[in-house]
């Protein structure tokens, strides 16, 4: 155990003691559900099938379901730039989405980190209507390896807020 309490794993869930694992929240890390299922299916692709999946790179979402919703995944602003990584950010007001503007839900923004060499979306963040939903199609985007490029020049659905993402991703700067 750690000094916290929780069980320590490896990247494949495995403990200190060959042969068992554990999985969800007694493990330590973010207490999502979705990354306990995610465990489980990695701990069942491993001991049923001898596959090798492990938590390594995982990519964790997550919403906060305030009014507007709060959608993120991957790494933030600041924690790129603490490692050092040379990054290019995305950022777009609500109110410049159609369909929010339609809606009437303007509050909030999209914003997204990009590795400056190589295009790659590092994470992103929207707090607006819907937020966890447009975050769920970058987090979707960021698995693909898609380019900020891709999805600035993507075809989305008029007047879907995903359609914001065309003209987020084209606000590259830096």
């Amino acid at each position: 155990m750690d000094g916290r309490g929780f069980i320590e794993v490896d990247a494949h869930l495995e403990t200190s003691v060959p042969g068992v694992y554990a999985m969800g929240d007694i493990k330590g890390g973010p207490a999502f559900t979705h990354l306990s299922y995610d465990d489980y299916r990695i701990l069942h692709a491993n001991l049923l099938t001898q596959e090798k999946l492990s938590t390594r790179d995982r990519i964790v979402p997550y919403t906060v379901f305030i009014d507007p919703q709060f959608g993120r995944v991957g790494m933030s602003e600041r924690q790129a730039r603490e490692q050092n990584r040379a990054v290019r950010i995305a950022k777009l007001p609500m109110s410049a989405v159609v369909r929010a503007i339609e809606a009437g839900e303007t509050r909030g923004f999209m914003k997204a980190v990009i590795d400056a060499d190589t295009g790659q979306i590092l994470g992103a963040a929207v707090l607006g209507a819907e937020g966890g939903e447009i975050m769920s199609i970058i987090q979707v985007a960021m698995l693909g390896k898609l380019t900020a490029d891709d999805m600035a020049n993507a075809v989305f659905t008029h007047p879907l807020l995903a359609e914001g993402l065309n003209s987020l991703f084209s606000t590259v700067n830096e």
